[in-house]
C-alpha cells in the first residue's frame, strides 16, 4: 500500500523510486489498496494549485484514482497515530491486509509504536527505496 506522497512523487518524478512503484502498480506487479478517505485525499493533493508547476495532468489524476477504485473499503483503526490525518492510510493498510505500507512520510516511518503495532498485524512500514530493495529492484 502506498500513501499519498508516493503517488504524488511518482507522477512528479516517474524515474525515481515512487515513479517506479507507480509503474509497477500500473503494470499489475503490485496491487493497490486504499480507502475512500485516502483516494479522496490523493485526488485533492494532486489538484492543488502549487503542484501545477509539475505538469500533473487531470488525466494523470484520473488514472491514479481509477487504479485505486477497485480497492476502496472502509475500516476503523484502533491505534492513534501522531498525525490523526494518517488514520485513513492505516485503515487502508488494515482493510487491504497488505504486506507493506510504503511512505516517504518520516512522521509515519519514524513512529516506533505505530511501526510495532503494524508489524504485529503483519504489515511492514517501508520507504519507497526499502520496498524496491526488498523486491530486488533497488
Amino acid at each position: 500500500m502506498c500513501v499519498t506522497n508516493v503517488w504524488v512523487s511518482g507522477l512528479i518524478s516517474p524515474l525515481g523510486p515512487p515513479g517506479r512503484i507507480l509503474r509497477a502498480v500500473r503494470d499489475g506487479l503490485i496491487e493497490a489498496v486504499a480507502s475512500w478517505d485516502l483516494a479522496g485525499g490523493i485526488g485533492e493533493v494532486l489538484r492543488r494549485p502549487e503542484l501545477a508547476r509539475y505538469g500533473i495532468a487531470e488525466q494523470d489524476v484520473r488514472e491514479v484514482l481509477v487504479l485505486l477504485a477497485s480497492a476502496l473499503p472502509d475500516v476503523d483503526v484502533d491505534v492513534e497515530p501522531h498525525d490523526p490525518g494518517d488514520a485513513p492510510v492505516i485503515a487502508s493498510a488494515l482493510a487491504g491486509a497488505v504486506g507493506a505500507l510504503v511512505t516517504g512520510d518520516r512522521g509515519l516511518v519514524d513512529d516506533a509504536s505505530l511501526t510495532a503495532w503494524l508489524e504485529a498485524r503483519g504489515i511492514a512500514l517501508l520507504t519507497p527505496a526499502a520496498l524496491l530493495e526488498r523486491l530486488g529492484a533497488a
